[in-house]
Protein backbone atom coordinates (compact mmCIF):
# COMPACT_ATOMS: atom_id res chain seq x y z
CA UNK A 1 0.00 0.00 0.00
CA UNK A 2 1.09 3.66 -0.78
CA UNK A 3 1.21 6.38 1.28
CA UNK A 4 -2.00 7.97 1.84
CA UNK A 5 -1.41 10.45 4.69
CA UNK A 6 -4.19 12.57 6.08
CA UNK A 7 -4.69 15.19 8.85
CA UNK A 8 -3.13 14.43 11.78
CA UNK A 9 -6.61 15.05 13.80
CA UNK A 10 -7.78 12.28 11.95
CA UNK A 11 -5.26 9.61 12.63
CA UNK A 12 -5.18 11.20 16.34
CA UNK A 13 -9.03 9.85 16.36
CA UNK A 14 -7.97 6.79 14.77
CA UNK A 15 -5.62 5.98 17.23
CA UNK A 16 -7.50 6.96 20.53
CA UNK A 17 -10.39 4.56 19.30
CA UNK A 18 -7.77 1.60 18.31
CA UNK A 19 -6.79 1.69 22.22
CA UNK A 20 -10.72 2.01 22.99
CA UNK A 21 -9.63 3.94 26.12
CA UNK A 22 -8.71 0.17 28.00
CA UNK A 23 -5.08 1.25 29.04
CA UNK A 24 -4.80 4.56 30.14
CA UNK A 25 -1.11 4.30 30.08
CA UNK A 26 -1.03 4.20 26.12
CA UNK A 27 -4.00 6.54 25.91
CA UNK A 28 -1.60 9.02 27.63
CA UNK A 29 1.60 8.04 25.81
CA UNK A 30 -0.61 8.65 22.68
CA UNK A 31 -1.72 11.96 23.80
CA UNK A 32 1.63 12.84 24.92
CA UNK A 33 2.87 12.21 21.07
CA UNK A 34 0.28 13.89 19.85
CA UNK A 35 0.99 16.68 21.29
CA UNK A 36 4.58 17.00 20.33
CA UNK A 37 3.47 16.13 17.05
CA UNK A 38 1.06 19.29 16.66
CA UNK A 39 3.56 21.82 18.68
CA UNK A 40 6.74 20.58 17.02
CA UNK A 41 5.71 19.09 13.51
CA UNK A 42 2.79 21.76 13.00
CA UNK A 43 0.58 19.16 12.86
CA UNK A 44 1.62 17.72 9.70
CA UNK A 45 -0.52 14.95 7.91
CA UNK A 46 -0.04 11.35 9.45
CA UNK A 47 -1.30 7.92 8.53
CA UNK A 48 -2.88 5.09 10.48
CA UNK A 49 -2.23 1.76 9.36
CA UNK A 50 -3.54 -1.30 10.94
CA UNK A 51 -2.57 -4.57 11.22
CA UNK A 52 -4.28 -8.03 12.17
CA UNK A 53 -2.84 -10.57 14.08
CA UNK A 54 -3.26 -12.40 10.57
CA UNK A 55 -1.17 -10.41 8.79
CA UNK A 56 1.85 -10.84 11.37
CA UNK A 57 0.96 -14.50 10.99
CA UNK A 58 1.82 -14.86 7.24
CA UNK A 59 5.03 -16.70 6.22
CA UNK A 60 6.87 -14.20 5.36
CA UNK A 61 4.64 -11.13 6.94
CA UNK A 62 2.65 -8.62 5.21
CA UNK A 63 3.56 -5.34 3.63
CA UNK A 64 1.98 -2.31 4.99
CA UNK A 65 3.99 -0.09 2.74
CA UNK A 66 5.69 -0.08 -0.17
CA UNK A 67 6.96 3.53 0.04
CA UNK A 68 9.69 5.36 2.18
CA UNK A 69 8.37 6.83 5.59
CA UNK A 70 9.14 6.91 8.98
CA UNK A 71 7.58 5.06 11.81
CA UNK A 72 6.13 7.18 14.42
CA UNK A 73 4.14 4.94 16.66
CA UNK A 74 4.24 1.04 16.85
CA UNK A 75 1.30 -0.38 19.10
CA UNK A 76 0.82 -4.19 19.87
CA UNK A 77 -2.03 -5.86 22.02
CA UNK A 78 -1.18 -9.86 22.27
CA UNK A 79 -4.32 -11.98 21.17
CA UNK A 80 -5.78 -14.02 24.55
CA UNK A 81 -2.87 -16.70 24.28
CA UNK A 82 0.29 -16.98 26.43
CA UNK A 83 2.52 -18.14 23.82
CA UNK A 84 5.49 -16.12 23.80
CA UNK A 85 6.03 -14.00 20.48
CA UNK A 86 7.42 -10.73 19.16
CA UNK A 87 5.88 -8.88 16.62
CA UNK A 88 8.45 -7.37 14.45
CA UNK A 89 8.69 -4.87 11.83
CA UNK A 90 10.84 -5.10 8.78
CA UNK A 91 12.07 -1.92 6.35
CA UNK A 92 10.80 -4.14 3.41
CA UNK A 93 7.76 -3.36 1.13
CA UNK A 94 6.56 -6.78 1.25
CA UNK A 95 8.58 -9.72 3.06
CA UNK A 96 10.40 -10.54 5.76
CA UNK A 97 12.95 -12.51 4.42
CA UNK A 98 16.12 -10.76 5.18
CA UNK A 99 17.05 -10.61 9.38
CA UNK A 100 19.09 -7.20 8.41
CA UNK A 101 16.22 -5.39 7.51
CA UNK A 102 14.58 -6.13 10.90
CA UNK A 103 14.09 -2.73 12.69
CA UNK A 104 11.50 -2.40 15.52
CA UNK A 105 10.18 -5.76 17.57
CA UNK A 106 7.82 -5.47 20.45
CA UNK A 107 8.14 -8.75 22.56
CA UNK A 108 4.95 -9.83 23.97
CA UNK A 109 5.06 -12.72 26.68
CA UNK A 110 1.64 -12.81 28.14
CA UNK A 111 -1.73 -12.84 27.23
CA UNK A 112 -3.66 -9.82 26.48
CA UNK A 113 -0.33 -7.75 26.96
CA UNK A 114 0.32 -4.34 25.23
CA UNK A 115 3.09 -2.89 24.13
CA UNK A 116 4.13 0.33 22.44
CA UNK A 117 7.20 2.24 20.93
CA UNK A 118 7.30 6.03 20.01
CA UNK A 119 9.38 7.51 18.20
CA UNK A 120 8.83 11.29 17.60
CA UNK A 121 10.61 12.52 15.50
CA UNK A 122 10.29 8.90 13.70
CA UNK A 123 12.26 5.56 12.49
CA UNK A 124 12.93 5.79 8.81
CA UNK A 125 11.87 3.02 6.70
CA UNK A 126 13.06 3.78 3.19
CA UNK A 127 11.75 0.98 1.04
CA UNK A 128 8.57 0.20 2.99
CA UNK A 129 7.25 -1.92 6.08
CA UNK A 130 6.61 -5.17 6.55
CA UNK A 131 5.21 -6.48 9.85
CA UNK A 132 5.24 -10.18 11.31
CA UNK A 133 5.92 -12.22 13.93
CA UNK A 134 8.66 -14.63 15.32
CA UNK A 135 8.90 -16.72 18.18
CA UNK A 136 11.88 -14.95 19.77
CA UNK A 137 13.14 -11.43 19.55
CA UNK A 138 16.18 -12.40 17.65
CA UNK A 139 14.84 -15.11 15.82
CA UNK A 140 13.23 -15.81 12.23
CA UNK A 141 10.98 -18.85 12.93
CA UNK A 142 7.74 -17.93 12.21
CA UNK A 143 5.80 -17.77 15.19
CA UNK A 144 1.34 -17.58 15.91
CA UNK A 145 -0.41 -16.07 18.54
CA UNK A 146 1.08 -12.64 18.81
CA UNK A 147 -1.14 -9.53 18.39
CA UNK A 148 -3.12 -6.77 16.48
CA UNK A 149 -2.06 -3.35 16.42
CA UNK A 150 -1.23 -0.44 14.21
CA UNK A 151 1.55 2.09 13.13
CA UNK A 152 1.31 5.74 12.33
CA UNK A 153 4.06 7.27 10.31
CA UNK A 154 4.59 9.98 7.89
CA UNK A 155 6.41 10.80 5.26
CA UNK A 156 10.22 10.18 4.65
Amino acid sequence: MALSLQSANLVRQKAYNAVNGANPQAYQALKAFFRYWSVSQANADLQFVPFAEADADDADGTGLLDAACKVHVFYTKKLAAATANTVKLFNHATADTSATDQTLSLPLDAASQEAWQIYPTGFSHDTGVTVTQHTTIEGSSDGSDGGNGFIIVSAA
